[in-house]
């Protein structure tokens, strides 16, 4: 057999196909979509018109009151009366639109499942499911479901779900869901969950969570949750957590949680905590704690804490504490505690404590109880327990004509 006629043959069948669709539509249009027939049967084989059960290739202009395909359906518009259908196999049309549309799923401009779409979803414009949106689902602006989306998502605008999202989604401009997303999501300019956000999460500006943030979130602008931070945040701006914030973190101005940071902080202008700051804290201009502040912290101007300061203090001006400052501190202008110091403090400004114990070296000491050693230009403490050094020196509990000394004095 020649190619011509082999050629002439699928030319004539592409024909009668185009043929039996338009005398379907004409036959559907004048019998509110009752006429229907099928070679070799109704129910089995090549279908054309509004058949409502049928198993092999189906032809229809737009389907209406279907119950159930197994095949491959063809259709060319929506019809809001078809939200029962379900479709097994292929569903293929201009905007084909069922109640459950199950395996490979391709619409020109869009597709529509009242219920459930599932397997490989592929759409022009934009594809939704009134429940749950499940597989590799791909459309050109935006895609959404009404309850779950699990698979590989990825769409030119935006996606998203009313409830979970499961797996990895790619919106070009934002990806949204009203419960958790667990997985990797990346978003053009936002990724926001109404609850939880677990995985890898990237957004050009920012990305939030009514919830906790758990796993790698990097923002452009911001990072953000109502409750906890766990894992690696960075931000271009800032970071923030309404709870405790627990890992990595790297803002460009400011990092802060309500209630507790825990880790490595890393902040171009600021670090603040409600509560305790605890790990190696990094910040450009000052670190702050409501309770304690404890680790390794070095701040460029400033670091102070409601109740404690421990471990390694590095200020570029001054360290303030309420309560307590231990471990070894350096600074410019200033230490100082309302009650206690201990350990070592290196200050060429003012040092200020009710009580100190430990090694001094200041420009000017002034404590009620100094216990240890402290060397400064001057030296006053009510109550000495130990030796200055400096060019005066006054001990309040040393006899009268020894408290005042220059050079040494000590009890």
């Amino acid at each position: 057999m020649s190619n011509s006629s082999i050629m002439r043959k699928i030319e004539m069948s592409f024909i009668l196909i185009c043929l039996l669709s338009i005398s379907s539509l004409n036959a559907q249009t004048n019998s509110e979509f009752n006429f229907y027939f099928g070679i070799p049967t109704k129910t089995v084989g090549i279908g054309f018109g509004n058949s409502p059960k049928f198993s092999g290739i189906r032809i229809n202009f737009a389907d209406k009151h279907v119950s159930e395909i197994n095949g491959i359906n063809i259709t060319f518009w929506k019809q809001k009366e078809n939200t029962e259908a379900v479709v097994n196999g292929i569903s293929v049309g201009i905007l084909p639109t069922a109640g459950i549309m199950r395996s490979l799923n391709v619409g020109a401009v869009g597709l529509v499942a009242h219920d459930n779409l599932s397997g490989i979803n592929i759409a022009g414009l934009g594809l939704g499911a009134g429940r749950n949106l499940n597989g590799i689902s791909i459309a050109g602006f935006g895609l959404g479901s009404g309850n779950q989306m699990n698979g590989l998502a990825v769409s030119g605008l935006g996606l998203g779900s009313g409830a979970d999202m499961n797996g990895l989604f790619l919106g070009g401009l934002g990806v949204g869901s009203g419960a958790d997303i667990n997985g990797m999501v990346i978003g053009g300019f936002g990724v926001g969950a109404g609850n939880n956000l677990d995985g890898i999460s990237i957004a050009g500006l920012g990305l939030g969570a009514g919830n906790d943030i758990r796993g790698i979130a990097i923002g452009g602008l911001g990072v953000g949750a109502g409750r906890d931070i766990r894992g690696i945040a960075i931000a271009g701006v800032g970071i923030g957590g309404g709870r405790d914030i627990k890992g990595i973190f790297i803002g460009g101005f400011g990092v802060g949680a309500g209630g507790t940071i825990r880790g490595i902080t890393i902040s171009g202008i600021g670090i603040g905590a409600g509560e305790d700051v605890r790990g190696l804290s990094f910040s450009g201009i000052g670190i702050g704690a409501g309770e304690n502040l404890s680790g390794i912290q070095i701040a460029g101007i400033g670091l102070g804490a409601g109740n404690q300061v421990k471990g390694i203090s590095i200020a570029g001006i001054g360290i303030r504490a309420k309560e307590e400052i231990k471990g070894v501190q350096i600074t410019t202008a200033f230490i100082r505690s309302d009650n206690r110091i201990n350990g070592i403090s290196i200050v060429p400004g003012y040092l200020k404590a009710e009580k100190y114990r430990g090694i001094a070296i200041a420009g000017y000491a002034n404590t009620s109880e100094m216990t240890g050693l402290s060397i400064a230009l001057i030296n006053s403490t009510e109550k000495l327990k130990g030796v200055q050094i400096g060019l005066l020196n006054y001990a309040g509990n040393n006899k009268k004509g020894s408290r005042l000394w220059p050079i040494f004095n000590i009890h």
